[in-house]
């Protein structure tokens, strides 16, 4: 009940936002995960194509056209799983019954093998915890790769706004490492 009426407040925040705001704070959100990534030395990244609100990631993707880091989006299965697989710039996107736009790659790549995962959220509460659009997509995924011992490196990209004083998280949250917004880096392990 909490969550749910959290997401419905950040929600309606999400869609009061200006288009210059949104653009503004995009482009500032970008520049310094750019910054951020060039010391991370990745070979494979986690990106997703941007839904709604969540910020736009054109200029990480221009940033990294010189193919040296492997990238990969996730992909909606049956049976509520999410898969990643490659992403080139000659990869054709398709929508998916949520209106994302997926790769139609058949290179699928393990959890474990992907460096530094990049996802999107609605909030975040106080110990980094995600919240998302309530489906558990990423929540599974991610659970699997902390089964096997895994630990990933998890960003997230979003607004100030959307960090919250609260705490939420339940144990099969996932939790960011890091979460970058318009003004500031916030830490969390």
């Amino acid at each position: 009940m909490v969550k749910n009426n959290l997401r419905k407040s950040l929600l309606k925040q999400g869609l009061a936002l200006s288009n210059t705001f949104i653009e503004s704070s995009s482009k500032t959100i970008q520049l310094k995960f750019i910054d951020y990534l060039h010391d991370q030395k990745v070979k494979s990244i986690l990106l997703y194509s941007p839904f709604r609100q969540e910020i736009k990631l054109d200029l990480i993707f221009k940033s990294m056209k010189d193919g040296s880091v492997d990238i990969y989006l996730p992909k909606v299965l049956p049976n509520k799983k999410l898969k990643f697989n490659l992403y080139t710039r000659n990869t054709n996107l398709v929508k998916n019954r949520y209106g994302i736009l997926e790769s139609v790659s058949k290179k699928f790549i393990n959890m474990n093998e992907i460096q530094l995962l990049v996802i999107p959220f609605l909030g975040v509460d106080k110990k980094g915890a995600r919240l998302g659009y309530g489906s558990g997509y990423y929540d599974r995924a991610i659970g699997e790769r902390y089964e096997s011992k895994h630990e990933p490196n998890i960003i997230g990209l979003g607004y100030e706004y959307q960090l919250t004083e609260s705490s939420f998280g339940e144990s099969h949250d996932m939790r960011y490492n890091k979460v970058i917004t318009e003004s500031n880096i916030h830490s969390f392990r």
